[in-house]
């Protein structure tokens, strides 16, 4: 017995597509590729894993079918193909050709028709026939000649026979069809009976068996379940005469006409697939990684017919003379060599040719700090790099291996050579765990593949190797936890594995810079590449390195402190509520405020009704009991996740040392985690002690830098307004002048609660603040907050202007800039539903302020960096921090007065815009002693 192997090529096709909807696969020319991607390694996986010996692709016909003339509206509810979709179909329909696959199709008929009628033949003669599909359509073709290989989650396939649409459906499949008969097929448009789900229908057809036994028993069948069966009988009918598969369609390949299945496996032997043709076809789409595995089956073909293994006599152009070990994968070539003097050889070679390298470093730790190098490797041409294990627990044949010192002296002649480019992914790891183990800063140019991706799309979800490998190059990487168990580090990878991992990393780097590079330009962000974020980068490196010294004794104490008010908020709680119960359990909150204490429920979540802060803060108003709730939560937060987990984060010195990303807001804002030292609560008391922990050196002072009402200023610059302009260029409060206007009184008669509605208004309206949520936050009624917005955009009728313009822009365009040409796209803009638009519309506005004021913030650094190093043999001081618009440094006590001196002259003239900038400097022993 035969077996045909028959693919539902369009499901297949539209599966592949929008497994990557999220983030599209494009080729080196941005085109997208995901449906070629997995359509191709779909075939490729299923031909590995199966003895397939005859395939075929079933297409659908090109225009209407039979089922259309029946019934116009059949299928009128999806939606038109996307059009980077249906541009890939005929580049699919050409490899499946160059590969020898034949395509099936015939006018007037579907896909699903072709195969019923190949399932046909295979039967009559004997045969079997395997549907590669998921369509519950062709269910209805499983029989003892016939089953259905379905995409799996994880890229491979399950079969599924008889026994499997029993369980999954509850009915054989022979009663498939009229199963989907009663409950019709919504992505079809053909509306089966009303009311009659699938598992009603499942229920109906399991009890009668046919859909005419069903209604021969009809009158049994009672309650609103019968009265739809009924009102839906001509509807079942039709949507059989729909469903209903053709198996006598008349078919062809080239001149051949396929009368049975003889004919069939005459055409569709894989012996006679050119797997060669088809991988040229691929790479020339734009998929090396699907073409490479195309390829290889090639190679192990001809293997196999010549009877003798195969062996290239050409060395991949990267391997020296003394390997250690060489590795093929279906990536590239790679090699893990031992000896300094080739390695030296190879890195000159480099350096000599002035050339582009990308670099990765292996660790055991993810701390920089402390790690040890492992190993590194180096690339210089796709498909070919370099591993230089330093550790490894393999036994090579002798002790000549590469020593770090050795390392650092030939990795040094590369990064301190400004004729060459070093490539990094995520280079501030490596670039720390340099410093850390005895490098000067390098001075090459660096080229950062994360923060190039980042640039150009801010929005991504993931910016990990491995994720834009896939998306970009359609390359899949070697993953980490595959080769380092939990409970080892890369230390403990055998050698052939840890090259295959490291050298790949590198290779991909470097596919990634040739992709990246050329884009940067074409959207003009190259001076926003190289002019801010790659100079940043080694000084945010050089931040974390430095740390921050914090009083450990102090936080200790001050932990106690706040476990003792917990405890107190706790009592407190309970003597408002008559009993004691977990406050920290949503449901246990739920029964005390909406059951016992009957207060308004809010937003619907999974476990009951929401107890978040935004309901427990609209609670607060009228009853005593979410007030303390906020309460407790506030104290519970800052005790676990600044006193508590900050002590254990210190190290031997007491420094404390931040991660900086800068790859971690879609505006361009630099994020702070482990810990998060940006969000530490100000305003509050609570929150300043524990800023009073972080404390300058002996001998030393902490200085602030912080830009004042900077993102304001930007908008005055943006938009022109002339009131808002002017209540800047006046030099007084900008807060004060908007109360003035908005209340019409004089400045010198504003009140503070003036003065505090007018500063949330002028910041609120960058964010595309609500009346709604403006009186809530000032405690006002809502018509109240409607009119001070009414007064504010007469008031200041150009901001309004403006946002108006940059919206109408970024709907044309599908980005906004920022002032120095940062791009966000928000695709959302043209969405149809009306609170997607909206918050897309408060993206659009407050993305070029706050994009802009980062920018500004981080021209700053890069400024007063250059000016730090110029005055290193005077003045001893260090950047620290960045918090948002502030800027934290460390100098000696009598340089206190010059540094500050300085930094405020270098970030007031960093940019010149309509309205000045304004620096505020504050020197202290503790940072908790500013402003």
């Amino acid at each position: 017995m035969s077996v045909l192997y028959i693919l539902d090529s369009y499901a297949l096709i539209y599966r592949a597509y929008f497994a990557f909807i999220s983030r599209p696969l494009t080729n080196k020319d941005g085109n997208n590729v995901s449906a070629l991607y997995g359509f191709f390694r779909s075939i490729k996986t299923a031909l590995d894993r199966y003895r397939i010996e005859y395939i075929a692709a079933a297409f659908d016909a090109r225009g209407p079918t039979f089922r259309h003339e029946r019934y116009p509206e059949y299928k009128a509810t999806r939606q038109k193909t996307p059009e980077d979709l249906h541009s890939q179909i005929p580049v699919i329909e050409e490899i499946l050709s160059v590969l020898g696959i034949p395509v099936l199709y015939r006018d007037g008929v579907e896909a699903d028709d072709i195969i019923a009628t190949a399932c046909r033949l295979c039967a009559e003669s004997g045969d079997f026939c395997r549907i590669l599909s998921g369509d519950k359509d062709l269910m209805q073709l499983i029989s003892p000649n016939a089953d259905m290989l379905r995409s799996d989650k994880a890229g491979g396939w399950e079969s599924i026979d008889e026994d499997g649409v029993k369980a999954e459906w509850g009915v054989a499949c022979g009663q498939m069809l009229d199963l989907l008969s009663l409950a019709g097929d919504a992505s079809d448009n053909i509306p089966g009976v009303m009311g009659v789900g699938a598992k009603t229908a499942a229920k109906m057809i399991a009890r009668y068996g046919t859909l005419d036994n069903l209604y021969a028993h009809i009158d049994e069948i009672s309650g609103a379940i019968g009265q739809h069966l009924r009102d839906g009988k001509e509807n079942a009918y039709f949507a059989k005469s729909l469903i209903t598969l053709k198996d006598d369609v008349p078919l062809e390949v080239g001149t051949k006409i396929i009368a049975n299945a003889k004919d069939f496996f005459d055409v569709c032997a894989v012996a006679n697939l050119n797997f060669a043709a088809a991988a040229d076809a691929l790479m020339k789409a734009g998929l090396p990684n699907i073409a490479q595995s195309y390829e290889s089956e090639s190679v192990e073909r001809n293997k196999n017919n010549a009877g003798e293994l195969f062996a290239s006599e050409q060395e991949p152009e990267l391997v020296p003379e003394e390997s250690v070990i060489q590795v093929k994968t279906n990536t590239g070539n790679y090699t893990a060599i031992k000896s300094v003097k080739k390695l030296a050889a190879f890195i000159d070679s480099i350096c000599a040719g002035g050339k582009k390298a990308a670099f990765d470093l292996e660790t055991d730790s993810l701390e920089p700090i402390t790690a040890r190098w492992v190993g590194f490797s180096l690339c210089c041409k796709a498909g070919e790099a370099v591993y230089v294990p330093l550790i490894t627990p393999d036994k090579l044949t002798d002790d000549s291996m590469v020593s770090q010192q050795d390392a650092l002296k030939q990795l040094s002649k590369l990064f301190f050579n400004k004729d060459c480019m070093i490539v990094m992914h995520n280079g501030k790891f490596d670039y720390e765990v340099l410093r850390a183990n005895g490098m000067d800063a390098p001075t090459a140019k660096i080229f950062d593949t994360m923060i190039a991706a980042w640039l150009l799309e801010a929005d991504r979800s993931s910016f990990s190797l491995e994720s834009l490998s896939l998306a970009k190059l359609g390359l899949k990487t070697i993953s980490y936890k595959d080769i380092v168990p939990r409970g080892t580090t890369f230390a403990d990878v055998p050698l052939e594995q840890a090259v295959q991992y490291a050298a790949e990393d590198a290779d991909l780097t470097w596919q990634l810079c040739e992709y990246y590079g050329s884009k940067i330009c074409k959207q003009n962000l190259d001076g926003l590449f190289w002019n801010i974020e790659m100079p940043l980068m080694p000084i945010l490196a050089e931040m974390e390195l430095e740390g921050i010294h914090i009083e450990k004794n102090e936080l200790a104490h001050y932990g106690v402190e706040l476990g003792g008010m917990i405890e107190q908020t706790e009592r407190e709680v309970y003597e408002l509520v008559g009993h004691e119960f977990n406050v920290a359990s949503p449901q246990q909150l739920q029964t005390v405020l909406f059951v016992e204490r009957k207060l308004p429920t809010g937003k619907k979540t999974k476990t009951g009704f929401s107890t978040d802060i935004a309901v427990l803060e609209e609670l607060a108003a009228i009853d005593p009991v979410p007030k303390k709730i906020l309460e407790y939560r506030t104290l519970a937060k800052l005790k676990s996740t600044y006193v508590d987990a900050l002590i254990p984060l210190a190290d031997s010195q007491s420094r404390v040392h931040t991660s900086f990303m800068q790859t971690g807001t879609a505006t361009g804002r630099l994020s702070s985690r482990d810990p998060n030292l940006q969000n530490i609560p100000v305003r509050e008391e609570i929150g300043r002690k524990i800023r009073s922990a972080f404390t300058a050196r002996h001998n030393k002072v902490l200085v602030s830098a912080d830009y004042s009402q900077i993102e304001l200023v930007v908008l005055a610059h943006l938009s022109g307004d002339e009131n808002l302009c002017r209540a800047f260029l006046a030099g007084g409060d900008v807060h004060r002048a908007t109360a003035s206007l908005i209340f019409g009184v004089n400045t010198e008669d504003v009140s503070a609660e003036m003065r505090r509605a007018a500063k949330t208004i002028n910041f609120g309206v960058m964010y595309g603040m609500s009346a709604f949520r403006l009186a809530g936050e000032l405690g006002i009624p809502r018509p109240q907050a409607q009119n001070f917005l009414s007064a504010y955009n007469a008031m200041y009728a150009g901001v309004q202007d403006y946002f108006t313009g940059v919206i109408e822009k970024a709907e044309k365009t599908g980005f906004v800039e920022t002032i120095f040409g940062r791009r966000r796209a928000i695709p959302s803009l043209r969405s149809k539903n009306r609170v997607e638009k909206s918050a897309a519309e408060r993206i659009a506005k407050n993305t070029p302020i706050q994009g802009s004021a980062a920018d500004i913030v981080k021209e700053a650094m890069i400024a007063l960096d250059a000016a730090l190093k110029a005055r290193s043999k005077t003045l001893d001081a260090k950047l620290l921090l960045q918090v948002h618009d502030e800027l934290i440094l460390e100098c000696r006590e009598r340089d206190a007065a010059e540094v500050g001196a300085m930094v405020k002259e270098v970030m007031e003239s960093v940019i010149t815009l309509k309205v000045p900038l304004k620096v505020s400097v504050e020197s202290g022993t503790r940072w908790g002693d500013f402003h």
